[in-house]
C-alpha cells in the first residue's frame, strides 16, 4: 500500500508538470477529501484506500505547483543593474544564481550563461538585465531544459557580463579547492576523471573521453552518483563493523551491523558535500541514508519500501527530479538490482568465492543495464549491448580501485603516490575501453511513455512467470494488448495519410513530410547563426527517432542559408538518406561544401531539381518543382529557393522555401498552377514577400508562418496585415509551436502543439 501511495504522489507530479492546476484548489480538494478517511477505513477499506492514494496524488500536484510558483512574477525594470549573488549549482556553461542584490530581487534563483570555472558558494557581481527565461522551442517529443527549470522555480535569467568573483566562505568549499589543488599537483595521469570521480567536478574532462565513456555505456561512473557514494559508504561500512565486531557484548547481540550503519552516515555527508553537493548526489546521499537508518531499525528486509520512501523524500525537496534522466536511471537500475539479485542470486550454488564474486557482478550489471535500457535509449537515443562487459571492467577498476586510492591520497601526507597510482589504474582501464570501443549503435527508434511502461510490466511479468495470477495476466493481456500497440504503430508508421510537419527551430526552417506507405522527406534542417547549439542534433534527431524514422527518402535544401542547412549535416551524419536534393551547386558556400564533402564520404546520390520538374509516387504522391528556374542567378540565395507544389489526390500544398516578391510576380506570370489548400508562408513572412497578389493567385485556406524571434522585422506587420485582410488563417511557430497539417485527400486538418 505504501509502495502505491509513493507511485500516486508521482502520477500527481507528472499531471501538475503537463496540465498544471490551482495550488489553491488543489489544497482545498485535500482538505476537503482527507476528514472522510477515518470514518471509511474500519468500515470500507477499499473506498478509504483509494481516497489515500487520491490525496498523495493531489499531495504530489500540490508539492510541484508550490515550487513552479514559489516566486511570483514581477515587473523587470528597463536597463541593466548590478546583481549580487551566490552559485548554489554549477556546470560547464551554465550557472544557477542565488540573487541577494538588489533586494528586490533578493532570493531569486537566476540562470547565469558562462563557461568560467566558477564554483558553488562561489559569491559573484554581474552587471546585466534579467529576463524572463523563456522556452526557445516548443516540439513534441523534447524535454526542455528550461521547462525543468521552471519547474524547478527557475523562471529567470540574468545577461550580462561578470564583474567580481569571490570565494565561498563555507568550508566545503576551500576543501574541495584544496583537494583540487592536490589531484592537480600530484601529476597523475588523467586527473580529470579522478577529480570527476572524487570531488564531482567535471569541466576538466575533454570531449574525447566524454565520447569515449559515453559509447562504451559506463558515462554514469563519471557523474557521482548512487554508484559512488554507494562504495564509499560501504568502505566505511565495512571499517565501523569490523571495529565494532571488537566489542562482544554488541557482536553476540548483532548490533554490529545497525551500529556500523549509523556510523556511515557522516562519511556519506561527507563525500557529498566533498563532491560538490550537485542535486544529483545530494538525491544519492538521501537514498543511501534512508537505506542506512533502515539498518539501524532493522527494516532492511523492507528493500522495496525503503527505495519508495527515499523517492518520496527526493521528490519532496525536488520534485522536478521526477523528469530527470539520473533520477530515473539511479531507481530503475536500483529496482531491478534488487528484484534480479533476488531472484537469481540463490541459485549461484557454486562455493569458490571468487567464482561466486564473478558470477554475481554479471548479474547485477546485467540487472541494471535491463533495468534502464530504455531510459537510455529514450534520453540518450543509442546503447552499447557490449555495455555489460565494459561496465565489468570499468566498475571495479575505476569504483573499487582508483577511487578508494584517490580519496585516501587526497587526504593523506604524500599521498600523491596514490594519486598516480589510481591514474595508472585509469589509464589501464581507458586503454581497455579503447580497445572494446565497438557496438555502439546510434541512432535508435525511441520509445514513448506506454512503449516504456510495456516493457517494465513484460520484463516483470518474466521474473515472476511461475506465478499463476502473473503468467494469466502476461497471456490474456499484456502481450495481445502488446500485440495491438505493435500493429498500430506499423499501421500509423506506413498506412498514414499525407502530413506535413512543421517544427519550430526558431528563425529558420524544418518540414519533416510523412507521405502514404512510410515515404519520408524532410526540407531543410533549420540552424542558428551565433553559438554552437546544433537543431540537427537536439531538435530533428529526438523528432524523427519518436516517429520510428531512422531512413529518410529524400533530404531536400531549398536553399543553403544557415536557418535553413544548418541542422542537416548531423542528419546525413546519422541518419540512412536515400536521395539529396538541391536547386544547383553554391561553392561559394562554407556550410554547402561541408555538406558536399559529407555526401560524398556517405555516397548518398545528388540530385538538382528545376523548374517544370515533376515526379509522381507510388503512394499517389505528386510533387511539382516550380522554381528555380534552369537560368537562374545566385546573387540572392532567397530567390534560389526550391519552391515545391505537393499534390495528393484533391489537395495540394505550397511549399515555398524564402522567395522573394520578384519570384512570386514570376510565378505568377509564368502561368504556373499555383493554386493550394496550403501555403508555407514564404521567407519567414518578410516584408518583401508574399504580395497581395501572390496570395490571390495561391488562394491558401491555410497559411503556415516558420519563424522564430531574434531577427529584427521578421515577421513583417505588413505582410500578417495581407493575410488577416484576405481572412487567411495563419500558424506560427514562434506562437503554436509545432504545426502538423494532414490530409486523407479530400479535406486538410490542422493541430499544433501549442493551444
Amino acid at each position: 500500500m505504501f509502495v502505491i501511495a509513493i507511485l500516486s504522489f508521482i502520477t500527481g507530479i507528472y499531471i501538475q508538470a503537463i496540465h498544471p492546476f490551482p495550488v489553491k484548489s488543489l489544497i482545498l480538494s485535500i482538505l476537503i477529501v482527507a476528514p472522510i478517511i477515518p470514518f471509511l477505513f474500519s468500515r470500507k477499506y477499499n473506498i478509504a484506500a483509494i481516497i489515500i492514494f487520491t490525496c498523495f496524488m493531489l499531495a504530489g500536484m500540490v508539492r510541484l505547483g508550490i515550487v513552479s510558483t514559489e516566486h511570483s512574477p514581477f515587473t523587470i525594470e528597463d536597463g541593466k543593474t548590478l546583481y549580487e549573488g551566490i552559485v548554489v549549482e554549477a556546470s560547464p556553461n551554465t550557472k544557477i544564481i542565488n540573487l541577494s542584490k538588489p533586494n528586490n530581487v533578493k532570493g531569486i534563483k537566476v540562470v547565469f550563461r558562462i563557461s568560467d570555472n566558477l564554483n558553488i558558494n562561489d559569491r559573484i557581481r554581474i552587471f546585466g538585465q534579467l529576463k524572463e527565461l523563456s522556452l526557445t522551442f516548443h516540439n513534441p517529443y523534447l524535454t526542455s531544459w528550461k521547462w525543468l527549470k521552471r519547474l524547478e522555480g527557475i523562471s529567470y535569467e540574468v545577461k550580462g557580463i561578470l564583474v567580481a568573483v569571490s570565494p565561498g566562505k563555507h568550508w566545503a568549499h576551500a576543501w574541495r579547492n584544496l583537494l583540487k589543488q592536490k589531484i592537480e599537483a600530484s601529476g597523475s595521469k588523467y586527473s580529470g576523471v579522478i577529480k570527476a570521480l572524487t570531488i564531482g567536478d567535471t569541466i576538466g574532462l575533454d570531449e574525447e573521453t566524454k565520447t569515449l565513456f559515453l559509447r562504451t555505456g559506463t558515462s554514469h561512473i563519471l557523474a557521482i552518483s548512487g554508484s559512488n557514494i554507494g562504495i564509499v559508504t560501504a568502505f566505511f561500512f565495512f571499517i565501523a563493523k569490523t571495529l565494532i565486531r571488537r566489542f562482544a557484548v554488541l557482536r553476540l547481540r548483532g548490533d554490529d551491523t545497525r551500529y556500523a550503519s549509523l556510523l556511515s552516515i557522516p562519511f556519506a555527508i561527507m563525500f557529498m558535500l566533498t563532491a560538490g553537493s550537485s542535486i544529483p548526489t545530494i538525491r544519492a546521499t538521501i537514498m543511501i541514508i534512508v537505506y542506512m537508518l533502515s539498518l539501524f531499525f532493522e527494516r532492511g528486509r523492507h528493500i522495496i519500501n525503503t527505495i519508495a520512501l527515499s523517492a518520496l523524500i527526493i521528490l519532496l525537496i525536488y520534485p522536478h527530479s521526477l523528469f530527470t534522466a539520473s533520477f530515473q536511471l539511479t531507481f530503475m537500475s536500483v529496482l531491478f538490482l534488487i528484484i534480479f539479485a533476488g531472484k537469481f542470486y540463490p541459485l549461484i550454488k557454486i562455493e569458490n568465492k571468487i567464482i561466486k564474486w564473478f558470477l554475481s557482478s554479471i548479474i547485477m550489471t546485467v540487472s541494471a543495464t535491463l533495468g534502464t535500457l530504455p531510459i537510455v535509449i529514450y534520453h540518450f537515443y543509442g546503447i552499447n549491448p557490449f555495455s555489460v562487459i565494459h561496465n565489468l571492467i570499468a566498475i571495479p577498476l575505476m569504483c573499487v580501485f582508483a577511487m578508494p586510492l584517490s580519496l585516501i591520497g587526497m587526504v593523506l601526507p604524500y599521498g600523491e603516490y596514490l594519486l598516480r597510482l589510481a591514474g595508472e589504474i585509469l589509464n589501464f582501464n581507458m586503454h581497455i575501453l579503447e580497445y572494446l570501443n565497438f557496438g555502439y549503435i546510434y541512432p535508435i527508434i525511441r520509445p514513448v511513455l506506454l512503449e516504456i511502461i510495456l516493457y517494465f510490466v513484460i520484463m516483470l511479468s518474466l521474473v515472476f512467470i511461475r506465478k499463476k495470477l502473473i503468467c494469466a495476466l502476461l497471456i490474456a493481456i499484456i502481450i495481445p494488448f502488446s500485440a495491438i500497440h505493435t500493429y498500430l504503430t506499423y499501421e500509423k508508421r506506413f498506412h498514414n495519410n499525407l502530413c506535413i510537419n512543421f517544427l519550430d527551430v526558431g528563425p529558420g526552417d524544418a518540414i519533416l513530410i510523412e507521405a502514404p506507405q512510410g515515404m519520408r522527406i524532410l526540407i531543410d534542417g533549420g540552424g542558428l547563426y551565433g553559438g554552437d547549439y546544433d537543431i540537427g542534433k537536439s531538435i530533428l534527431t529526438p523528432v524523427l527517432l519518436s516517429k520510428k524514422i531512422l531512413t529518410l527518402d529524400y533530404v531536400i535544401n531549398t536553399h543553403p542559408h544557415g536557418d535553413h542547412i544548418g541542422g542537416l549535416p548531423y542528419i546525413l551524419q546519422h541518419f540512412k538518406v536515400r536521395h539529396f536534393v538541391t536547386s544547383t551547386y553554391f561553392i561559394k558556400e562554407e556550410k554547402f561544401i561541408e555538406v558536399m564533402k559529407l555526401l560524398r564520404d556517405k555516397k548518398i546520390p545528388v540530385e538538382t531539381w528545376k523548374k517544370g520538374d515533376s515526379y509522381t509516387f507510388k503512394n499517389k504522391m505528386k510533387v511539382l518543382v516550380l522554381n528555380p528556374e534552369s537560368n537562374f542567378s545566385t546573387e540572392n540565395l532567397n530567390n534560389a529557393s526550391i519552391v515545391l507544389k505537393l499534390m495528393y489526390k484533391n489537395n495540394a500544398f505550397l511549399l515555398t522555401g524564402d522567395i522573394e516578391s520578384d519570384v512570386e510576380e514570376r510565378l505568377i506570370l509564368s502561368g504556373m498552377p499555383l493554386t493550394s489548400n496550403m501555403l508555407k508562408i514564404p521567407h519567414h513572412g518578410s516584408k518583401n514577400s508574399s504580395s497581395f497578389a501572390f496570395i490571390r493567385s495561391v488562394k491558401p485556406d491555410l497559411a503556415v508562418l516558420s519563424v522564430g524571434t531574434g531577427i529584427k522585422g521578421l515577421p513583417g506587420k505588413e505582410t500578417l496585415q495581407r493575410y488577416e485582410k484576405l481572412s487567411i488563417p495563419v500558424l506560427r511557430t514562434d506562437k503554436n509551436g509545432f504545426i502538423q497539417v494532414c490530409s486523407d485527400g479530400h479535406r486538410i486538418t490542422n493541430k499544433t502543439f501549442r493551444k
